[in-house]
């Protein structure tokens, strides 16, 4: 798997794939012009923010669906294949959950959303894995994280003035660290690499360092250096732990917090608790998907309206019959990210560590089960392009 090129050329980034790309890339523009800081209790208040956010979502929708109808291309392929059907059928269930949800226009909205950033993110993948070779696709998707990065501080600056840039590695926390290992292994671009590593682990989210700590599994996937590696690393670690254990603790996966432990998360133990008891009243079809969920958490924590873990979300929105393709959409994800194609190389290894973290970050924070936002764009971009690249080699060694 090595590139034709030397590097992917960062002209090529905005053009390579075609009108899905562009609209693509519009995303962080528009929330960029759009975003505005109001109450929580506003959430659902339709604004000229919203209106324009809403038009966006419609262009994209529409766009998308002529283009995998219409086009002579075949781009249908990854859109109903594994996993992203899994995300699909969940989608659809989604939109049934309208029937009892305590709010038809934004279950029903939020759902539309979800289905057309799928579409959208599906044909991007499709004109890449179609026009670039296996390692400019990862060129393209550390260009991205970038990108998103980028607009990320520019919308905290705007809010905050340029103080911001003392320390601005709380930008695009949820988004960042999903490509974590992507830039660790795989991108030739050193600076971005670091850029990206840089603000992960800056950005002292103990959900970041959770994520490297359990993705650091995946290197069993890879070659002999990544599996020393992973010893190398898994001896440093327990020897620390047997010597410092409280200490490193305190500094990493709890920095920050009163003690160690579940009940010094950031009050997510209390959202957690409160979730779980709902989904127990209703367990097979949930309250509805966005809406029951945010007045379930609202009415019980003025500061939250996301139970932050997928699991929890896809319980409370749709209940046992959507939580089911939500997990197995998670696990085909690894599967595919293990797959023989890729052999004993440092791209399984990769593929494996960022599908752990992906999981990590989507059961600590908001993201796919719940609205598209926080970890969700990012967490089904790189799925999909994992997902993308199988098909492509596969297809290559059909030839």
């Amino acid at each position: 798997m090595t590139s034709k090129k030397d590097i992917f050329l960062i002209k090529d980034f905005f053009t390579v794939a075609g009108v899905p790309g562009l609209l693509f890339l519009s995303e962080q523009i528009i929330s960029f012009l759009t975003s505005r800081r109001r109450d929580l209790q506003d959430y659902s208040t339709i604004d000229l923010s919203a209106s324009i956010q809403i038009a966006y979502i419609t262009i994209c929708f529409v766009i998308s669906l002529y283009l995998l109808l219409f086009s002579k291309r075949n781009q249908t392929n990854l859109l109903f294949r594994s996993p992203q059907i899994y995300l699909l059928i969940f989608i659809f269930i989604c939109f049934i959950s309208m029937l009892w949800s305590p709010s038809i226009m934004i279950t029903g909205y939020r759902a539309f959303e979800a289905l057309t950033y799928l579409m959208l993110i599906s044909l991007v993948v499709s004109r890449l894995i179609e026009h670039l070779s296996f390692q400019d696709i990862i060129e393209w998707a550390i260009l991205w994280i970038i990108w998103d990065l980028s607009w990320s501080i520019a919308g905290s600056i705007r809010w905050e003035g340029f103080s911001y840039l003392y320390w601005p590695f709380s930008s695009a926390r949820l988004a960042i660290p999903i490509f974590f290992f992507l830039a660790l292994l795989l991108t030739k671009r050193k600076i971005l690499k670091y850029v990206i590593m840089t603000f992960s682990v800056l950005s002292l989210s103990n959900k970041i360092f959770f994520g490297i700590a359990f993705g650091l599994l995946g290197f069993y996937y890879g070659n002999i250096k990544n599996k020393g590696w992973l010893l190398t690393l898994g001896l440093i670690t327990a020897i620390s732990f047997f010597i410092w254990g409280d200490v490193i603790l305190e500094n990493t996966l709890f920095y920050g917090r009163e003690g160690i432990g579940m009940e010094y998360t950031s009050g997510r133990d209390k959202i957690w608790e409160v979730s779980w008891d709902a989904i127990t009243k209703k367990p097979l079809f949930g309250y509805g998907f966005v809406a029951g969920e945010t007045n379930i958490i609202y009415n019980s924590f003025t500061g939250a309206i996301s139970t932050h873990n997928f699991i929890l979300s896809g319980l409370i929105g749709t209940g046992i019959i959507g939580t089911i393709p939500l997990i197995f959409y998670f696990i085909n994800a690894f599967r595919i990210a293990t797959s023989k194609v890729f052999k004993r190389s440092k791209w399984k290894a990769a593929f494996a560590s960022t599908i752990i973290m992906a999981v990590v970050v989507s059961l600590t924070a908001p993201g796919v089960g719940f609205r598209v936002y926080g970890s969700w764009i990012p967490v089904v971009l790189v799925i999909t392009l994992i997902s993308g690249i199988k098909f492509k080699a596969v297809q290559e060694l059909n030839l």
